[in-house]
């Protein structure tokens, strides 16, 4: 009974390192990916939820986007909050919705399960500072500071452009 109980518990430890392992393999392969997609500035964040400065957390409706490529971000977001010191006679604000050149793109790494992007964006009379934080497991966060408006951020997943097609 007891060799029953031992090679059950062998058997059990040998299938959970062989699914840690697996996992390792996946996690690696999924932040190779990731990587490449912040290196060469062709991502899509679908976003699910943002947080307004001023009130709680809320879901975004489906087809919510931030995609980055050709040197330009094109972000369609929703956006809430007050405006201060927002110019009289304004072009009209375009809230979240516009594609503009990426002024200023950096990437860096400040742990291993993470990194860091920031780019600023000039948009007629509106002017952004993106801060975003992706994790190798895909998760993404991104805070949004508009020049004489109140910031927002919002949370999503970072794919491929491919998604688009």
């Amino acid at each position: 009974m007891m060799k029953k109980i031992a090679l059950f518990l062998v058997t059990m430890a040998v299938l959970l390192a062989g699914c840690s392992t697996g996992n390792k393999v996946v996690d690696v392969q999924r932040a190779a990916i990731i990587r490449s997609l912040l290196e060469n500035q062709e991502f899509v964040v679908m976003v699910g939820s943002m947080r307004p400065l001023s009130a709680p957390t809320m879901s975004v409706s489906l087809g919510q986007k931030m995609i980055v490529r050709d040197g330009a971000v094109t972000c369609y977001l929703p956006y809430v909050g007050a405006g201060q010191n927002v110019g009289y006679g304004a072009s009209g604000y375009k809230a979240l919705n516009f594609t503009s050149p990426i002024i200023d793109y950096k990437l860096d790494y400040p742990k291993a399960d993470r990194a860091r992007v920031t780019f600023r964006v000039e948009n007629g009379d509106d002017s952004y500072r993106f801060h975003i934080e992706v994790f190798m497991n895909g998760k993404t966060t991104i805070d949004v500071d508009p020049r004489g408006r109140d910031g927002i951020s919002y949370s999503g997943m970072i794919h491929g452009t491919e998604i688009l097609n």
